[in-house]
């Protein structure tokens, strides 16, 4: 069966590898015909944060066809681990049969249910039954990973996505519906790189308020999406700043006290090409907050770091400098490719052991404290380990430039969501991610976020506050922040 691919951009060749540029994006568009129904099935990505790669047609006595997925900027030197998102179209999908969808070149090993959608805003997940993940090994003996999808759509056409995106489209939607409020400002702190699109910022207060003890008011600082298609923070960040805005004594609180400064999107042109973890050069943004180690505090970010870092970088720069308002927690959100039943989590740092100093000590009470507090106000779990460790300081995370600058004055934390059941018996959902934001709220502001925190009364004590399984005592952060 003939297959018709396009390929938009350029592949270029530097020295003595490989770079891939930002419109090197592939748009892959295969058509099959069913050798008995003569139906014609089309799939496409070329919509914002629309991925897939080769697309075949499988030899099979049903409809069937293989979808690989593709590296970033199909760029193969990026490590397979890298390789998870997708969300693609389908059009003239048959509805009297099943049709058997199977993705591979998966860069992970955990069984997980994708979703789907007929008009591309209304998510559902398939139903478990409908998903089989097997595992396969390729030339080079590292585990890949093929999940078939067998069903029987109702529309012809659907799309479907590794998790539910959220897309520049639906953060300007959101935007507007609370940029009305005399407590919000948007503003525009830098364009990006390759696209040009703009790097936005949410400011969120009462002006006409000091803290409850009669001081300044508090900063505290949130980023989010520095790894693109790590969506759940996005709905994260919508329930805490819907919790914020509320008028209720939580929400009134938390704007008397702080002033929220929020960079929801920081990677916007990894959302708009569809990539999972860099930007259009094939960096990872995460690693790459350097800074001058040797020089006297306060340092800012060096000049040459990615350049979405460093317009983030300058508004973290600014913001710790002003002492009227200071920073008192610098919150990194991001998501986590774990196991089915895992909850979200947080990295810590330090511990409470003799081997750390007493700063390092503050830091972790401040960090364990602030953990047990979120987990208090949501109503699933919420992992913690024994220790957070040193191991940051040996990389360039925001948190490793926090720490050099702020020392313990700056609770520096990353929180990860989760795309499985995250402990609560079910598949997890876009109001689960906004409850969980809630509750970060919650804990921010010393309070309780509803009914959870009273009907659990605390399952913190019974979950012993485990170890994450193989996160904390396992591969370093680098190799789970996937």
């Amino acid at each position: 069966m003939d297959l018709l691919g396009n390929m938009l951009g350029t592949i270029a060749a530097v020295g003595a590898g490989m770079r891939y540029l930002a419109n090197a994006r592939m748009r892959y568009l295969a058509n099959a015909i069913h050798p008995n129904s003569q139906q014609e099935v089309t799939f496409s990505s070329d919509f914002e944060s629309g991925s897939i790669g080769v697309v075949r047609r499988l030899k099979s006595p049903e409809l069937a066809y293989e979808l690989s997925l593709r590296d970033d900027n199909n760029n193969p030197l990026l490590p397979a681990s890298w390789r998870t998102w997708w969300y693609v179209r389908l059009d003239g999908v048959p509805t009297d049969h099943p049709v058997r969808l199977e993705f591979t070149r998966l860069g992970f090993p955990n069984y997980f249910v994708p979703v789907y959608s007929y008009d591309n805003k209304n998510w559902m997940r398939f139903l478990e039954d409908e998903v089989r993940m097997s595992e396969r090994r390729n030339q080079q003996t590292l585990p890949t990973c093929r999940l078939a999808i067998t069903k029987q759509f109702t529309e012809p056409t659907v799309w479907i996505a590794r998790t539910f995106p959220y897309t520049t489209q639906d953060l300007s939607k959101f935007i507007n519906s609370i940029k009305t409020s005399r407590f919000v400002k948007v503003s525009v702190i830098g364009e990006t790189s390759s696209q040009k699109l703009p790097i936005r910022k949410i400011t969120i207060s009462d002006d006409a308020s000091s803290s409850a003890d009669g001081g300044y008011q508090k900063t505290i600082f949130i980023n989010a999406r520095t790894h693109p298609a790590e969506t759940g923070s996005s709905f994260l960040l919508e329930g805490l700043i819907n919790t914020i805005l509320s008028d209720t004594d939580l929400g009134r609180t938390l704007r008397k006290n702080f002033v929220f400064v929020i960079s929801p999107m920081q990677h916007v042109d990894g959302v708009v090409l569809g990539n999972y973890r860099t930007n259009a050069n094939g960096v990872n943004l995460e690693a790459a907050w350097r800074f001058n180690r040797q020089s006297a505090v306060p340092v800012p970010l060096e000049n040459h770091v990615p350049h979405e870092n460093k317009v983030v970088g300058d508004e973290m720069w600014r913001l710790q400098l002003n002492q009227n308002q200071p920073v008192i927690l610098a919150l990194n959100l991001h998501s986590s490719n774990s196991s089915v039943n895992d909850p979200a989590f947080f990295y810590p740092h330090f511990g409470a052991g003799d081997q750390y100093t007493e700063r390092e000590r503050n830091l972790w009470a401040t960090q364990t404290n602030f953990m047990r507090q979120v987990d208090l106000n949501y109503e699933g779990p919420i992992q913690a380990p024994q220790e957070g460790g040193r191991s940051f300081l040996t990389s360039y995370f925001p948190e490793t430039w926090w720490w050099h600058n702020q020392k313990d004055r700056v609770n520096a934390i990353t929180l990860e969501t989760v795309y499985g059941k995250a402990g609560l018996g079910y598949w997890i959902t876009p109001e689960d991610y906004r409850k969980l934001g809630k509750a970060v709220a919650a804990a921010i502001g010393g309070g309780n976020s509803g009914p959870a925190a009273h009907s659990r009364s605390k399952r913190s004590s019974m979950l012993a506050w485990i170890t994450c399984k193989g996160v904390f005592n396992g591969p370093g952060r680098e190799a789970v922040l996937a």
